[in-house]
């Protein structure tokens, strides 16, 4: 678990070779700078098996089996929210996908913090506007080379 200025916790409880913590955090930094939000609220990242994240879905969202991401709005006006991650189906699905797993995750980060600042796909429309926004940051932020590894 490490803490960063951005008021970011990313705690990795389903560890990854595809997952690099200083890449996670630079493209928090990355989010929160694009998206105009406030870097100082609270966001706190988690990543865990598919065993943990199939109890929060059918917990929080009353759906059966693992998914790639949850996200759970802050309840004040300085916590943004928390995104749970399921490392086991980041890698399962980019390899279906035959994806880098650690872009992948990315993607799916991004598809978390999206649904924070108020995105969400309701609609067809609006699941391929979201789609094509987290394509979009996902690019930039690799076309500034950050990503290590």
């Amino acid at each position: 678990m490490r803490k960063n200025r951005m008021n970011l916790t990313v705690i990795v409880k389903k560890p990854k070779e595809f997952i690099d913590q200083t890449t996670i955090e630079s493209f928090v930094e990355f989010l929160f700078k694009k998206s105009g939000e406030n870097s100082e609220k609270e966001l706190n990242i988690v990543l865990v098996d598919d065993d943990e994240i199939t109890k929060l879905n059918e917990q929080f969202k009353n759906r059966k089996g693992p998914t790639n991401v949850l996200s759970f709005y802050g309840y004040d006006g300085d916590i943004l929210g928390d995104i749970a991650i399921s490392s086991d189906t980041i890698e399962r699905e980019a390899l279906e996908k035959k994806e880098n797993a650690k872009e992948y995750l990315l993607f799916i980060i991004a598809h978390g913090f999206l649904h924070l600042v108020g995105y969400t796909h309701e609609t067809m429309d609006k699941f391929d506007e979201m789609m094509k926004k987290q394509k979009e940051l996902v690019d930039e932020f690799l076309k500034e080379g950050v990503v290590n590894g």
